[in-house]
């Protein structure tokens, strides 16, 4: 017991440097649109350095965080970097922006997994609950004024952060920096939302209710259908963990009926809500007639490309960075896709079919881990990292992690679900 005491002392200092990086991920984008946008270019590494304290505090406390996967992605990385510096574009700056991702942040998920305690993680949840609501209040301002104003400026001050929409309305982009990273933001809030409502934990139902409301009100002023479906997929995965036993079902019932109530009286009273819906469901078609497909074969083609593209690549590839859009500023003067738009094709178009492979491999591996370990948990004690997995394994697979944002949120989801999964260690 006095063990565990010291060790929460110990571990004190190392969770509020995690707890400002989690702040920081959801407030960087208004820090450089709103706040200081002179700053704008350095603060997009604004969490950089906090991540490199956690490593080395983590280090000095000997949290057990260094595995297969963190040696095997630092190889990876280490060597794609060689080689991008020595055969490659030869950017040092570029190749550093490139290999932060799996040296400095990727390591974190598995320090925030050993370290944080279920009320962490529940502590976590209602201040996300919270912050779903204030997110909510944002881009109802950010949709229904022009992109002219204030709330809609871009970073540094300048131009639009909003993205084409329909009719005439665009895609807002809340806190972050683009609409990618509020559509994450909204997928992990929904997280807490169906845990509060389908477990016994403590959480004010005037908050929950207040929040519940707030997504749903979000959903459609979002205009994204990955924040829709990727909310529809936690839904899924909260609702494998909650049909354990007759009183969970229970639960999981009422909870649909409160949902299904609180949608038909949103869509009777509020004129936003049916307004946004009316521009998600154009949003909808029209993103349907230009893609030829639908966003669930985009997704399926977001596994399937990679695996052409890498059987037709070289073995290694020069190009650690170039992936990213900061990436190609620095190399061309441009933000645009040099390699590819999609994650999985980034990844190899950057480093080869062998290390490039070897880091998709190794991030297929992990989802499937995380989803097979939560699966053979106790029923008890399935529903936290369950619900996790809807929104992790996203992020871990398809996630646009050259993407600061949602580089972020993949560290924060995929950590509280591995937090999630130690829950039984920590507790026995």
């Amino acid at each position: 017991m006095e063990t565990k005491i010291n060790q929460e002392q110990d571990y004190k200092s190392l969770k509020i440097a995690i707890w400002l990086y989690f702040l920081l991920w959801i407030f960087e984008g208004a820090l450089r649109k709103w706040i200081l946008p002179g700053l704008a270019t350095p603060l997009l590494i604004v969490r950089d350095p906090i991540a490199i304290f956690i490593i080395l505090r983590a280090f000095y406390l000997n949290v057990k965080f260094i595995n297969g996967y963190v040696v095997l992605s630092s190889i990876f990385t280490l060597l794609g970097l060689a080689i991008t510096l020595t055969f490659g574009h030869g950017n040092l700056f570029v190749g550093l922006y490139g290999a932060r991702i799996m040296l400095i942040h990727f390591p974190l998920i598995f320090i925030i997994g050993t370290v944080f305690t279920k009320e962490d993680i529940l502590k976590t949840g209602r201040v996300m609950l919270v912050v779903n609501i204030l997110m909510t209040l944002i881009i109802y301002l950010q949709f229904t004024s022009p992109q002219t104003a204030f709330v809609n400026i871009g970073l540094g001050g300048e131009g639009s952060a909003g993205f084409d929409g329909a009719m005439g309305y665009f895609r807002p982009s809340g806190t972050f920096s683009f609409t990618t990273g509020l559509s994450a933001f909204y997928i992990l809030a929904s997280v807490f939302v169906f845990y509060f409502w389908l477990s016994k934990e403590t959480c004010s139902k005037i908050l929950l209710i207040s929040s519940t409301i707030a997504l749903l009100i979000a959903l459609p002023l979002t205009v994204s259908r990955t924040a829709v479906l990727g909310v529809l997929l936690v839904g899924f995965f909260a609702f494998m963990g909650s049909s354990t036993s007759i009183k969970s079902i229970i639960r999981l019932v009422s909870t649909a009926v409160v949902v299904v109530i609180l949608f038909a009286v949103l869509q009777k009273t509020t004129t936003i809500f049916n307004l946004g819906t009316q521009v998600f469901m154009s949003r909808v078609d029209t993103a349907k007639g230009q893609e030829g497909g639908s966003i669930v074969m985009r997704t399926l083609n977001g596994f399937t490309e990679p695996i052409t593209t890498l059987l037709n690549a070289p073995l290694f590839e020069g190009n650690l960075g170039m992936g990213t859009n900061a990436g190609a500023q620095m190399l061309t003067g441009q933000r645009k896709f040099l390699v590819s738009e999609g994650e999985l094709n980034r990844v190899g178009g950057e480093q080869g079919l062998i290390l490039g492979g070897g880091l998709i491999v190794l991030r297929l591996v992990l989802a499937f881990g995380v989803f097979y370990n939560s699966l053979k948990l106790p029923n008890s004690l399935k529903l936290l990292p369950l619900t996790f997995c809807g929104t992790a394994l996203f992020l871990i697979t398809q996630g646009q992690w050259a993407q600061p944002s949602m580089l972020g949120c993949a560290v924060i989801a995929t950590g509280l679900l591995i937090a999630g999964l130690n829950v039984k260690l920590k507790t026995e």
